[in-house]
């Protein structure tokens, strides 16, 4: 018989390459801010990922940086293209609720975050750091879910983004009169 600490392990051990898989071929993150009187907004930023979180250049001309700036309060998907998902209606995404932390200019955190974006994106990258109106922020994943499909949703940590527990509790029909 198998014991739930090891059927855990066993799923863990199963979702944990996909969940990085999917999130490495990832370039973009949706991101969701609220201003300082409780407005949400939604837009997306391009990302690269460092073991200490996700690493956004924005600038302060944009809403959801004077958001973030106003209101630590962030949410952020990464979420499967229209074009490749098998049903709209359950498109595989991964979220996050995070802490953004704005990171000092010309620091060694501002270095190695620099560094990790235009290692993805390329030289539109120096060119915006030398911005003064951009901001790079560090986006501290806290806890999050994986949504595989209808049914499959999986809870994740934020310390290593994989730390999967299964969401047991799932869609149910509607009650019909007889």
């Amino acid at each position: 018989m198998v014991d739930k600490a090891e059927k855990q392990a066993r799923l863990q051990g199963r979702l944990e390459p996909e969940i990085r898989e999917f999130r490495d071929r990832m370039r973009t993150l949706v991101l969701a801010t609220v201003d300082d009187e409780g407005t949400p907004n939604v837009s997306y930023a391009p990302f690269a990922l460092r073991e200490d979180g996700y690493y956004i250049l924005i600038s302060e001309l944009a809403r959801h940086t004077k958001n973030l700036l106003a209101n630590p309060k962030i949410s952020l998907m990464m979420v499967e293209d229209e074009q490749g998902c098998h049903q709209l209606f359950a498109r595989k995404r991964l979220t996050f609720d995070a802490r953004p932390e704005r990171v000092t200019r010309d620091t060694p955190e501002w270095q190695a975050g620099i560094a990790a974006l235009h290692d993805r994106f390329g030289d539109t990258v120096s060119g915006l750091s030398g911005l003064a109106d951009f901001h790079l922020f560090r986006l501290v994943p806290l806890k999050g879910l994986f949504v595989k499909g209808f049914g499959q949703a999986f809870a994740v940590s934020g310390d290593d983004l994989v730390d999967v527990l299964h969401l047991t509790d799932g869609h149910k029909p509607v009650a019909t009169a007889e």
